[in-house]
């Protein structure tokens, strides 16, 4: 049994991966990771910080990880603490057997914009024209004023967040895109060869930014077809 812990984008939580259990191999245990003050821990502080976010997911992946073999799979935001927390675990010798960075370009290349500084009104306006947020929070005042503290600290986290060594893993690393993603997302897509001594993939889908909802049984298949070649499944 392989562990699979999935890690959302910006605003998101955990119910996004809540329709990819069924389709899953029965050999693959998805662990969705919650952040404070999303989804399911709603009513508790946000976090603003790579470094106490790591900090709690990776509190959380020990406490379901035991002696299994297990894997990350990160879609934007997610991507970036995925390669926090894999650095986390393997200190602790718990190293992945495979890594999937999902919809974002590499840590050590810094974000362009800085919108979690942005009065709401503003915020709001750049979020609308951006793109890369999911069209129910863009469409709807009510849902986007609720969602606004969450992006703003998710926002911050993306904008403060340095790293500036590239230290790279052990184990092969996947990378999936979007066809129709954002310009800057596919632009620096390539530099993820840096991130591994062993195999990095590329792999593109149908679909924008949020391909992951639009293409669920196209990614989980092709999770299943990777972990599977791992030879551990």
């Amino acid at each position: 049994m392989i562990k699979l812990f999935c890690l959302p984008y910006a605003g998101g939580s955990s119910t996004i991966f809540s329709g990819w259990k069924r389709f899953l191999d029965a050999s693959v245990e998805l662990v969705a990771l919650e952040l404070p003050g999303h989804g399911t821990r709603m009513s508790e502080p946000l976090l603003n910080h790579a470094g106490s976010v790591t900090e709690d997911l990776f509190e959380q992946a020990k406490s379901h990880l035991g002696d299994s073999d297990y894997a990350i799979f990160g879609h934007s935001m997610g991507s970036l603490l995925a390669y926090e927390l894999q650095k986390k675990l393997t200190m602790e010798n718990k190293q992945p057997i495979h890594m999937f960075f999902s919809g974002r370009f590499p840590p050590h290349i810094p974000e362009k914009k800085v919108l979690h500084q942005l009065s709401n009104a503003a915020l709001k306006q750049a979020i609308i024209e951006m793109g890369g947020v999911p069209e129910e929070f863009s469409k709807n005042e009510q849902v986007l004023d609720f969602f606004l503290p969450i992006l703003r600290a998710d926002f911050e986290l993306l904008e403060t967040y340095r790293n500036t060594a590239v230290a790279p893993l052990s184990c092969d690393i996947s990378v999936f895109y979007g066809k129709r993603d954002l310009p800057s997302v596919l632009f620096d897509l390539s530099d993820w060869n840096q991130y591994t001594d062993q195999t990095c993939r590329f792999y593109e889908f149908e679909g924008d930014h949020f391909f992951i909802n639009q293409k669920i049984k196209e990614v989980t298949a092709k999770i299943n077809h990777i972990l599977n070649q791992t030879g551990v499944v």
